[in-house]
């Protein structure tokens, strides 16, 4: 560790406000006291910071924490304006923090530049006013105001205030800021903040918390944070192929293809790979027409030969609908088969397993049946002597058309075919809704106010 001022090594007993190991930082619980009680942090900016005797010695600018522990972080000391200075003051040197007064033990400061340590995060600067992530909610909030909880050990961050009032309080002098009493907060265990933008940091965007939100969430996080931000959520997740390609088939068009301008053509191709092929064929059409071959020609055989064979047909037909990755098996098969075949399916989507195809040897369409029908029946039955669906579309078949079938036959998946009745592929019941949800319903007001 180094001494801010010089750069010059300190001991390790110096690490600590107090010379001991800090609690840990996910057990440690917030206490009130009669003499403390939470603050909030727009509440000591630009506080007169006082010496022992009451003299007046600097402003305090900004608090400093250490978000790299977990938990909620401690408040490792204060950086105050002296004059035309920027100086450091270690919490253990603080007696007491108050609106609009901070009290030192300690009669001089060391008057050196003020330099950040690494994990270090200033609280005014780098969080204050900024969009955090709510991971419990999976939505972008503003954190108009924090919240200062005192411990065993000094102060820590314990809450974000989103609220509008605390918007008040940032912008109104102190005297007339609204009541403090009586407002809700985030618990800080529940939000990430962004922190690419933080020299020195060295912090990155934890994936294991990302990982707990569902795939929507996450490009609901994407959508509602700025483009940068934007970046760092899918820079965290970039490590997990799979996961990416999840957050890449929610996102909306206009957010896929702004991240894909960004990337290289081999980062697109492997993004596209990833994802569902309608899905892959509807975004790789939306690339700017000079990088769609150079992209295509980078994926491999087998996906561009799906990709191929659904990017003949429109978006807004079955066929451009439909994924070609189904499970089916052929006349004969028993009922135990056709669920082993789900079972051992790699390809197609979640969505496409609750439902088997059964064809000819052929490939002609019999029909199709629920994996709960198929649950239900002696396995040793033939699949062909259940009670098959018969319906299906062909490949021009409109949105409507294939919305009006699913309903009537209260299907899942629908068959996709030929005019030869062969069938090609499926199309599914979250297909459908994304096809005929209306654009305005499609911006989740939660996750992208910010508010």
């Amino acid at each position: 560790m180094e001494d801010r001022a010089s750069g010059r090594p300190m001991s390790d007993k110096n690490e600590h406000v107090d010379g001991r190991p800090p609690a840990s930082a996910a057990n440690t619980k917030p206490v009130a006291g009669k003499e403390k009680r939470r603050l909030m942090v727009t509440q000591l900016l630009r506080s007169p910071v006082l010496n022992p005797a009451g003299d007046e010695v600097g402003r305090l600018e900004d608090l400093i924490v250490k978000l790299d522990g977990g938990g909620y972080p401690p408040v490792t000391g204060i950086k105050v304006r002296v004059g035309r200075s920027e100086v450091f003051v270690s919490s253990k040197n603080l007696e007491k923090l108050a609106p609009g007064e901070v009290r030192l033990k300690t009669q001089t400061l060391d008057t050196g530049a003020f330099q950040r340590r690494p994990g270090e995060v200033l609280v005014a600067a780098d969080v204050l006013g900024r969009h955090l992530m709510d991971m419990a909610r999976g939505r972008i909030v503003r954190a108009h105001d924090l919240v200062l909880s005192p411990d065993e050990d000094g102060w820590r961050l314990t809450g974000v205030d989103r609220s509008p009032r605390a918007m008040l309080r940032r912008l109104v002098p102190r005297k007339g800021r609204p009541d403090l009493r009586r407002h809700a907060v985030l618990d800080w265990k529940d939000v990430q903040p962004f922190v690419a933008h933080v020299p020195t940091a060295k912090l990155l965007m934890p994936l294991q918390r990302l990982r707990r939100l569902h795939p929507a969430q996450i490009a609901d996080l994407v959508e509602g944070a700025s483009h940068e931000e934007g970046e760092e959520i899918l820079d965290a997740v970039e490590s997990d192929a799979e996961l990416t390609a999840d957050v890449f088939e929610e996102l909306d068009t206009e957010h896929q293809v702004e991240f894909l301008r960004s990337m290289s053509n081999e980062e697109a191709s492997k993004v596209l790979e990833r994802m569902a092929p309608d899905d892959a064929a509807d975004l790789l059409g939306e690339l700017d027409q000079e990088r769609r071959k150079p992209v295509f020609d980078l994926m491999s055989p087998t996906a561009q030969h799906k990709l191929r064979k659904l990017l003949q047909y429109h978006p807004s037909t079955a066929g451009g609908m439909m994924s070609p990755d189904y499970v089916w098996v052929t006349r004969g098969a028993t009922a135990a088969m056709a669920l082993e075949a789900v079972r051992v399916d790699d390809k197609a989507p979640h969505q496409l397993l609750n439902t088997v195809f059964v064809t000819e040897e052929d490939g002609k369409l019999l029909g199709s049946v629920s994996t709960a029908d198929l649950l239900r029946t002696d396995g040793a039955r033939k699949v062909e002597e259940l009670e098959l669906v018969s319906c299906r579309v062909t490949t021009g078949a409109d949105v409507t058309d294939v919305t009006l079938t699913m309903a009537d036959y209260n299907l899942i998946a629908l068959a996709v075919t030929d005019a030869a009745g062969n069938l090609l592929g499926a199309v599914t019941a979250d297909d459908v809704i994304e096809a005929i949800v209306p654009e305005e319903w499609r911006a989740r007001l939660e996750a992208s106010t910010g508010v």
